[in-house]
């Protein structure tokens, strides 16, 4: 029986490896995402919140933008079919990358500073659509770099 259950552990799918800092920032991401909603429910009562697929609409394809809020609305305030370097917000940034399949060159890397209790630094990598290809982070901002590079 034992043999068994040893064969059977060898079908599970396999784990994706993040780094330690990959997972603090998914954490601290959904966890302010969680308390702004919290309360704005509570000041506000419920409100519904901009649609996430709405933001590539207002970026044309092929381009990095970065918008000047956490909330991607409006248009965006930064957009570059190059890299993009020393932003800063004071109200959060979203960053989407709408780019098309180059080898090499077709993911964003980014690279930014929030506040110590928004989490400090972040590194991370976004792919283009339809994967994953937008972050958002709360409170001021410093984006250092979004640079266009190879595979996450």
């Amino acid at each position: 029986m034992l043999g068994h259950l040893e064969a059977a552990t060898d079908h599970r799918r396999p784990t994706v490896t993040e780094t330690e800092d990959m997972v603090k920032a998914r954490f601290r991401m959904k966890a302010g995402v969680g308390v702004a909603a919290l309360l704005m429910t509570a000041a506000m009562g419920v409100a519904a919140a901009p649609s996430a697929s709405a933001a590539p609409a207002d970026c044309p394809k092929e381009y990095v933008c970065v918008w000047d809020n956490d909330t991607a609305s409006g248009q965006p305030k930064w957009k570059s079919k190059g890299n993009l370097y020393d932003l800063r917000s004071e109200k959060g940034v979203t960053i989407v990358n709408n780019g098309k399949r180059l080898p090499g060159a077709d993911h964003i890397w980014y690279n930014l500073t929030a506040t110590p209790e928004n989490g400090g630094n972040f590194k991370g990598c976004l792919h283009y659509p339809p994967d994953t290809h937008m972050v958002t982070f709360e409170g001021p901002i410093t984006l250092h770099s979004a640079r266009w590079g190879g595979e996450c």
